[in-house]
């Protein structure tokens, strides 16, 4: 795709987004109910908390990392019959990837948060399909437990917004220098390259799965592009 092409997509996407949508609205109702699914948990807690309660965090985290991966690799880059999975598809590899490039990543303004954070809805949702797992630390060790991998899920989906949000930023000394920001906005933009896309950096709040599986590569396309 050119750079003529591509701006000509964004043209096109942008005429789809309807007239009173707000990227600062969208962004500010996820993270206020990701909070508040916290805060519901934390609220329900019964203490003290055994071990085995606090554990389940790192279950969380790990068990996040794991699954991200999985969605972004299995099936956010590779269509399926499922009417769901094949529009996940369709929204990430044919128009996210095709509204941001490696050379041209960030976002131009905050109606094209659009195409870049989740619908609301989605962590409800992702809440909805962790309560297996959840039940099963709840027979397992406790309600504590349960409620404590639901919280950690919920934190987790807000930096996976968070990073992914800094990742497609414009350009300042902020995500240049935070740490993990920095790191992780390399390592995404890398994967907006096309010959990388379907096979690297599939992680997005730390690259746990992606240096296991050898899935790891920001090399010259990786570098952060200049301020704009």
């Amino acid at each position: 795709m050119t750079l003529a092409e591509q701006q000509a997509f964004r043209a096109e996407f942008r005429h789809t987004i309807p007239a009173g949508y707000s990227g600062v609205r969208h962004g500010l109702t996820a993270l206020g109910i990701g909070l508040a699914f916290i805060a519901l948990f934390l609220w329900a807690l019964d203490a003290p908390l055994a071990w085995t309660d606090l554990a389940m965090i790192a279950v969380g985290i790990v068990g996040w990392n794991f699954v991200e991966w999985w969605v972004h690799a299995r099936v956010l880059h590779q269509p399926r019959k499922n009417r769901i999975a094949r529009a996940l598809y369709q929204r990430h590899t044919h128009t996210h990837h095709r509204f941001f490039t490696r050379e041209l990543a960030r976002y131009e303004g905050t109606r094209d948060l659009k195409i870049v954070f989740f619908p609301v809805f989605a962590l409800p949702a992702t809440l909805l399909l962790s309560t297996p797992v959840a039940g099963l630390a709840w027979l397992a060790t406790s309600a504590n437990a349960a409620l404590l991998l639901l919280a950690t899920v919920a934190a987790m989906y807000i930096l996976f917004e968070v990073m992914h949000f800094c990742a497609h930023m414009p350009d300042n000394a902020f995500v240049r220098h935070a740490p993990l920001i920095a790191m992780m906005r390399r390592h995404h933009i890398a994967h907006h390259e096309p010959s990388r896309m379907m096979r690297a950096n599939m992680n997005f709040t730390f690259p746990l799965f992606d240096w296991l599986f050898g899935a790891v590569d920001t090399g010259p396309a990786a570098a952060e592009q200049p301020a704009e």
